[in-house]
């Protein structure tokens, strides 16, 4: 089958498919964090040596770069039913997303990757080694309720070591939604900053205004009320 087969067989199961170099990990779009099929499809069709990944973000992907990783992981699944496949080292476990904010933990050599993340995909070739399916049962599951507990106790516990860093914060953006962490004083001046602008305060991602000079002239004048 070709890769182009592939690539209209993963899309049409939920998957957004993108083209990696041949033999590589790396993306041939520019851009390739945003999702263009006909995009993908042409290049695809164009380099039919390509390898092809999977764009993460709707959709983890759970990996385990040890044999005790794996182990861990497959004793959480159990026998429930997902796509999964073997590549040079590990075996990949796909499920949707439970969090929106993920884009990657670790721990203990297990991963979980989403957002601004991707994998490669069966067929493809990297190191000498070719991708096989070991299930390609879609569309694409939850994750499984033990796997998403160790998944949420992880998560809380690395956000828990940030939150609790001395002078700072959690704030989410008015636009993504997303969370982020910020030193409380910048956090003030960017805040003051976009009120001056009539906006709601935005993280750096999703900001198209640069607001430094604006906090730079603030914080020049809390230093000269102070003196």
């Amino acid at each position: 089958m070709r890769n182009l087969d592939h690539f209209d067989e993963l899309v049409g199961g939920g998957l957004q498919v993108i083209p990696l170099w041949a033999n590589s990990k790396v993306p041939m779009c520019k851009g390739w964090t945003t999702w263009n099929r006909l995009q993908c499809r042409e290049i695809i069709e164009r380099y039919p040596e390509a390898n092809i990944g999977l764009l993460l973000g709707n959709i983890i992907d759970v990996e385990g770069d040890s044999k005790s990783a794996n182990d861990t992981i497959v004793g959480l699944i159990g026998n429930y039913s997902h796509p999964c496949y073997m590549s040079t080292k590990s075996i990949h476990h796909l499920f949707l997303n439970p969090d929106p904010n993920l884009q990657i933990i670790k721990f203990q050599n297990i991963e979980f990757r989403g957002h601004k993340h991707q994998s490669v995909l069966p067929p493809s070739h990297h190191q000498g080694v070719s991708y096989e399916w070991i299930s390609s049962c879609f569309p694409i599951p939850e994750m499984p309720v033990r796997l998403s507990n160790f998944y949420r106790k992880i998560r809380d516990r690395k956000l828990g070591k940030k939150t609790n860093r001395s002078g700072y914060t959690t704030i989410y953006c008015s636009n993504c939604q997303k969370r982020s962490f910020i030193h409380k004083t910048r956090f003030n001046l960017e805040l003051e900053s976009f009120k001056k602008l009539h906006m709601k305060w935005e993280c750096r991602k999703c900001r198209i205004i640069d607001i430094r000079p604006i906090c730079k002239d603030l914080r020049k004048r809390i230093r000269e009320n102070h003196e």
